[in-house]
């Protein structure tokens, strides 16, 4: 009588070792790769995390978050994520949608009703979507030293397109975003931020740096816990500290730190439902229409691709400072941060595939 368990408990000994050493194997290869590509493109410090449906599959840093000082780069490091903070903003501005506080699909003068006749056209999702036509205000080197001098600049200048009729991927969608949050929420978009997501999530490493520039000067807020950017000398073979000016007024669409361990947080919120809902979720991750019928790029601050056949999504910042990719299908999210200005965000890519062979 007793057999029968004892063979049923060694079967699935034997299942749960194939399982760790396949796992080990998988961990082992993205090791080797990774520090080859630190090696090869003169990378301080890199992290890495791998979540499916919920669990956190692979999390890792690497290297060093301050050379100079030689600190270690760790889980609670925060890196600068660029443009990919967009994918934060979005998910924070869906609960507006969740609450039906917001309609994707309503004319943004109807929420700004003092925005010229001109954009009458305009919708909420154009301009998640980069197809508002509206001017590039970063292309246009100015300083605006306020969200309010960055719309006037905005509104006085022409539309470049129709709304909805191309997508552009320009600076001046998001200004627009920050004052429609602002006067919906009743809050700065960052108080908005941090009480509709980032509180929430426990994301306590994930903030902006408040860089202001003064003529010369440049003030910034006090991030211990941040890694450092770099770029790589090629004649003189150091490394040179690299700083990126995002104004205030641009941080829904970049400017956002976040550690490897809070990202994780939000990605597995995000498989979990426990911030939007399923629906409201997959709309991120749904092609913008343009009013031609084509799909855009973009659903809701979200690039939506394919990956070998399926759907991904997600988002990159630097050039290099952060990638991360989503196969929404199949709940599973790679991300990578690095502090190495130069690098192309390639390397999610590799780790998603290295991640994905282990489980054909």
């Amino acid at each position: 009588m007793k057999t029968k368990p004892l063979f049923f408990a060694l079967l699935v000994g034997i299942v749960a070792g194939i399982t760790a050493s396949r796992s080990n194997a998988q961990k082992a290869e993205i090791d080797t790769f990774l520090y080859k590509q630190m090696e090869t493109f003169h990378i301080p410090a890199l992290s890495v995390a791998i979540i499916e449906d919920g669990q956190v599959a692979m999390m890792k840093a690497y290297g060093l978050a301050s050379v100079e000082h030689q600190i270690p780069n760790t889980k609670e490091t925060a890196f600068q994520l660029a443009s990919a903070t967009k994918l934060i903003s979005a998910t924070a501005i869906m609960t507006l949608v969740q609450e039906g506080r917001l309609d994707l699909n309503q004319k943004i003068t109807h929420y700004l009703p003092e925005l010229p006749e001109s954009w009458n056209d305009m919708e909420v999702l154009d301009l998640l979507a980069h197809q508002s036509g509206i001017v590039d205000l970063l292309a246009l080197k100015q300083h605006f030293q306020s969200i309010d001098q960055a719309m006037d600049t905005a509104t006085a200048r022409l539309l470049d397109f129709e709304p909805g009729t191309k997508t552009v991927y320009a600076g001046g969608d998001y200004a627009v975003v920050m004052k429609l949050v602002e006067q919906l929420s009743g809050m700065t978009f960052q108080e908005f931020l941090a009480q509709s997501l980032l509180k929430k999530l426990g994301m306590e490493h994930t903030v902006f740096n408040n860089m202001e520039q003064d003529f010369i000067y440049r003030t910034s807020d006090l991030m211990p816990f941040a890694a450092t950017v770099y770029r790589w000398d090629r004649e003189r073979e150091q490394q040179r500290v690299f700083s990126m000016l995002f104004p205030q007024w641009t941080y829904p669409a970049g400017g956002l730190f976040s550690s490897i361990e809070d990202l994780s947080k939000w990605v597995i919120a995000l498989d979990q439902f426990s911030v939007l809902t399923q629906e409201i979720t997959r709309q991120m991750w749904t092609p913008t229409k343009l009013r031609s019928g084509d799909n855009s790029a973009f659903g809701v601050g979200w690039i939506v691709d394919s990956y070998k056949g399926e759907k991904a999504t997600g988002h990159s910042g630097g050039p290099a400072l952060a990638d991360i990719v989503r196969l929404p299908d199949r709940k599973i999210t790679a991300i990578v941060l690095t502090n190495q200005q130069e690098l192309r965000p390639f390397l999610t890519m590799k780790v998603l595939d290295l991640y994905l062979q282990f489980k054909e």
